[in-house]
């Protein structure tokens, strides 16, 4: 489908969703509130554990190679025993990775949804039709907005507007289709 066919049709759902700061709260609300729900019951807790994880291995890592210089342990030993620390330390780094990644997702999240609260929400209807396309794009980059175009001509939009499908105004697109779902 030609973006330029698809671009109108999108803004007009973006734009009525603006219109309505109640519904986009809500939403962004729940979407941030959904984020949430991945994260372990305290992720500081969480991150502390991996920490701790992986300056254990640091630790046990320079025991197991003191003993092998005192004679205590063979170099096949000490090398099985590197190799499951080097295990369990790229475990805990990777762990802690995805955590830290979370976390600036949700904070990413509320940011874009603050700006787009304070900003755009609610602006005057005359000044969304005339927000430039390069503003119009700063929009859907805050909205993390991505659209797939079937061949029945109706569209799906994902991002802080949750999940809307069967976006109106293509003649293509039927009655049925064109009641938004969530």
């Amino acid at each position: 489908m030609n973006a330029r066919k698809a671009e109108p049709r999108v803004w007009e759902k973006v734009s009525g969703l603006l219109k309505d700061p109640e519904r986009l709260r809500l939403g962004l609300v729940s979407l941030i509130e959904e984020e949430r729900k991945g994260l372990k019951a305290d992720p500081s807790r969480e991150a502390k554990i991996w920490a701790e994880k992986i300056a254990e291995s640091d630790r046990k890592r320079s025991m197991f190679q003191e003993m092998a210089a005192e004679g205590l342990l063979t170099l096949d030993e000490l090398r099985a025993k590197l190799l499951s620390l080097e295990e369990a330390r790229q475990v805990a780094e990777r762990e802690l990775e995805i955590l830290q990644r979370r976390w600036e997702r949700i904070a990413e999240l509320q940011f874009d949804a603050d700006t787009i609260m304070n900003y755009y929400a609610g602006m005057v209807p005359k000044l969304l039709e005339n927000l430039t396309p390069q503003e119009r794009h700063r929009v859907y980059r805050m909205l993390q907005l991505k659209v797939l175009a079937y061949p029945d001509g109706s569209l799906e939009m994902t991002g802080l507007v949750g999940q809307e499908r069967g976006l109106c105004g293509d003649e293509t697109s039927s009655r049925r289709r064109c009641s938004s779902s969530r």
